[in-house]
């Protein structure tokens, strides 16, 4: 399934300040989502490299992180390609966390293929997912001066409005991928329901690109980000290039990847249907609660979350969440209900 042209970037500077405290308790350390052993004990970062490996070997994939975040990448990534694990100054959202890793993979291959995938979802089916990924590159051979985008089907309610929603155009034939018409983020309820029954995906903000349309892209919605890191592409190999991109790093703005690029270029978008693998994106306690239960493992992590005496203030909410019928019961109650 490799191909020698294909590059990987994953994204693992975020902070997940949703769940963090509760990852302090149940995990240890930071409490970083990517960097917390959830479920086992590889972290989600590390399932996440794993699952690339599929496609992609280590020498051909970069991690993005945080510079404030490198000691506990180096305990992680020991054995990865050094040169590969590459340091953001300041976090400027996700288009400079793209740009950064993208601009090193231009210099060293200029025909890259990438593929780019958030560090910190949860997958349960990784083989299927991984199959779809491999679909989407070669659906990019017919569609090479467009991005494909992963959209999940969306699975069991109460999920509708924690994610991003990808709008499909109207195709006369069934094709593997399809064009997008457009993006809506995190919307309430009932327009969420409307969309999933529209055939609206979820966005895993998964994608395959080639390299020249993805600078194409920034080009033509945010040119001043274009410049500044066609700059640091052209400093790269030199002593100076890390000062330089400190300095860059103080002059550019936060730029957001889906809204600010993506959402303005919809028609240079298509998107490729991914079947329920049991994706989340564990932004939430009650998202990974409802992972937990689809597993079967509801009473392992009851367990594990007194052994690291987390306190049911952290999660209890979120198990009447997905239970509404037990709000007024204690938390072990709750789980008895949810066991049942």
């Amino acid at each position: 399934m490799r191909q020698s042209n294909v590059w990987a970037i994953v994204l693992a500077g975020g902070e997940g300040t949703r769940v963090r405290g509760f990852l302090k308790q149940l995990c240890g350390g930071t409490g970083l989502k990517q960097f917390s052993p959830i479920i086992g004990r590889r972290s989600m970062l590390q399932h996440t490299l794993d699952r690339m490996q599929q496609l992609v070997p280590p020498e051909r994939t970069l991690i993005v992180v945080g510079a404030h975040q490198s000691a506990e990448a180096a305990r992680q990534l020991a054995d990865w390609p050094q040169q590969n694990i590459i340091y953001q100054p300041a976090n400027r959202d996700t288009a400079p966390g793209i740009l950064l890793p993208l601009s090193y993979i231009t210099y060293w291959d200029p025909s890259a293929t990438i593929i780019v995938s958030p560090s910190d979802h949860f997958v349960r089916d990784e083989n299927r997912f991984m199959e779809s990924v491999a679909s989407s590159l070669s659906d990019l051979k017919r569609h090479s001066d467009k991005m494909i985008l992963l959209g999940m089907t969306p699975a069991e309610q109460g999920q509708e409005t924690e994610y991003g929603y990808i709008q499909l155009k109207k195709h006369p034939r069934a094709t593997l991928t399809r064009p997008v018409a457009g993006f809506v983020e995190k919307p309430p309820l009932a327009l969420a329901r409307r969309l999933i029954d529209k055939g609206a995906l979820w966005n895993t903000m998964v994608f395959t690109v080639r390299s020249t349309t993805l600078w194409q892209m920034v080009r033509d919605t945010v040119p001043s980000l274009c410049n500044a890191f066609g700059l640091i592409q052209s400093m790269l190999g030199s002593i100076h290039a890390p000062g330089f991109i400190q300095h860059i790093y103080q002059t550019i703005p936060n730029v957001n990847f889906s809204s600010d690029i993506c959402a303005p270029l919809a028609k240079k978008l298509r998107v490729l249907k991914v079947p329920n693998v049991g994706w989340s994106d564990w932004g939430t306690v009650a998202s990974i609660l409802r992972s937990v239960i689809e597993m079967g493992q509801l009473e392992t992590f009851r367990l594990r979350l007194e052994e690291s005496q987390v306190h049911p203030s952290w999660y209890a909410a979120s198990l009447a969440e997905i239970d509404p019928q037990s709000k007024d019961l204690p938390p072990e109650a709750i789980y008895s209900s949810l066991r049942t």
